[in-house]
């Protein structure tokens, strides 16, 4: 699960926010082998996923931040959700 090829194919379909069990399937590749691949913190594949997705979440947020502004009652209210994760996301 280490080879680089790999890695970035699993980063490109995970910032299209698709399925773990998606991504075996596509990839041809043991779906439980990719889970215990990506329950790693240390491996590779983990971080290259997280960020692949964390920047697809964040382009996201932004789009509805810019919506929010607009007056969009849905993003204002989706916003509001986001602040709250982020609270909560926080070790005081």
């Amino acid at each position: 699960m280490n080879d680089s090829s790999l890695i970035d194919r699993v980063a490109e379909l995970a910032a299209q926010l698709t399925p773990v069990s998606d991504i075996a399937a596509i990839l041809d590749i043991d779906e439980d082998d990719l889970r215990m691949a990506l329950a790693d913190k240390g491996s590779d594949i983990r971080k290259a996923y997280m960020k692949a997705r964390a920047e697809t979440a964040l382009m996201l947020r932004n789009q509805e931040i810019q919506l929010a502004k607009l007056g969009s009652p849905l993003a204002v209210q989706m916003t509001g959700s986001y602040l709250r994760q982020m609270d909560n996301d926080i070790d005081y």
